[in-house]
């Protein structure tokens, strides 16, 4: 029994080992954004790869007979995936199984694997009908208990030797039950984690408020279209908007309409650009938007555009009341009116300034030599 607790601990190790290898590298460098069929089959795949290689580390039991815990990718794919991965791991690990031996061993696992598959989907389904299905570890664990009594049966009709059955099929049930949920875990694990990283990411760049890119992403941007305007003798036009009396706003009507505002103005300045501009919230009621490749006069129409689209909106305070804002505007463009691209965001701080002083609600272009 000690040796059969052994080889199933090696089993569940190289289990842990292969999930967390797989779900870092499919994290890290599969960007397959909007191709899920490619998913799919990636994820089926892994599944079916990750059984195979959990043979390769089986107890012989029998001449023709071998256990292993190739059951558990097939269980957490179709926990934490999807169905149709699921059922692509499980047909590959039949597949695979039959690579060890055509046997009578070989179709008893493909009957077993089979079963399995329905049952795990309908345990699946049962779960998520009656709303139970973020709870994992009752889910993994009824799936297990699932998967050992199938395991039992099958192996029974398989070994014929009593004393091979009692020393089997006790640590088998430990394992499985001990092995399983910590995949589960580590999975669980693994996904919160990297959902934080991913999150932390996209703070890092990303305003709070409004989803626009943050001061922070706004440097490294301009710093990049900067050094790119250089090397292909591209203009590079850079506005600088202000919303004209905004601390009103938040006086009359509090922060929480005043946020409500910012986050609605964002979603103008994106309408209003261009797909290739980069929009910002740069701090307050200040924004920015990056015109890469765009000429001063180009820049200037894009400016006056959002500044009547601004000036017509209307802003809900309320359900019955709607108030109507103004923008003022500082644009700038390299080479055209800055010679200098150190000084662009200067001289479109100066022409916004300009703007205030000649009254707000006007687009205004300083120049620089």
């Amino acid at each position: 029994m000690f040796l059969l607790l052994n080889d199933l601990f090696i089993n569940l190790c190289v289990l842990i080992s292969l999930i967390f290898i797989y779900l870092q590298v499919r994290w890290k460098f599969f960007k397959l954004e909007g191709k899920r069929k490619i998913y799919i089959i990636l994820d089926g795949l892994a599944g079916g790869v990750l059984g195979y290689i959990l043979m390769n580390f089986s107890i012989q039991v029998t001449t023709e007979t071998i256990v292993d815990l190739r059951f558990i990718p097939v269980m957490l794919i179709l926990m934490f995936v999807g169905i149709p991965q699921a059922i692509i791991s499980a047909f590959l690990i039949i597949i695979g199984r039959f690579v060890f031996g055509v046997t009578t061993s070989a179709v008893a696992a493909m009957i077993s694997m089979s079963i399995l598959i329905i049952g795990f989907i309908l345990i699946h389904k049962l779960f998520k009908k009656n709303n139970l299905a973020l709870n994992s570890y009752k889910q993994g664990l009824v799936m297990i208990i699932f998967s050992s009594i199938v395991f039992s049966i099958i192996i029974s009709f398989l070994v014929k030797d009593v004393g091979i059955l009692i020393s089997l099929l006790p640590p088998y049930w430990i394992i499985s039950i001990i092995g399983g949920l910590t995949a589960v875990f580590f999975v669980e694990y693994i996904r919160k984690t990297q959902y934080l990283i991913l999150r932390y990411e996209k703070e890092s760049k990303t305003d709070f408020l409004t989803g626009l890119n943050n001061v922070r992403q706004f440097d490294v941007i301009w710093n990049s279209l900067i050094s790119n305007a250089n090397d292909k003798k591209e203009r590079l036009s850079l506005l600088i908007i202000d919303i004209d009396y905004f601390k009103n706003i938040n006086d009359t009507f509090g922060h929480p309409i005043g946020d409500k505002i910012l986050i609605e103005f964002g979603k103008i300045l994106k309408s209003t650009t261009r797909s290739i501009d980069f929009v910002s919230r740069n701090g307050g009621e200040e924004f920015s938007v990056i015109l890469p490749d765009c000429p001063h006069h180009q820049a200037i129409e894009i400016a006056e555009r959002i500044r009547e689209t601004v000036e017509i909106h209307q802003f809900h305070v309320s359900s019955e009341q709607t108030i109507n804002l103004t923008i003022s505007i500082g644009v700038a463009t390299y080479p055209d009116t800055v010679s200098d691209m150190n000084q662009v965001v200067g001289t479109a701080d100066e022409g916004l300034y300009k703007a205030k002083w000649a009254g707000r609600n006007r687009v205004c272009a300083n120049y620089s030599e």
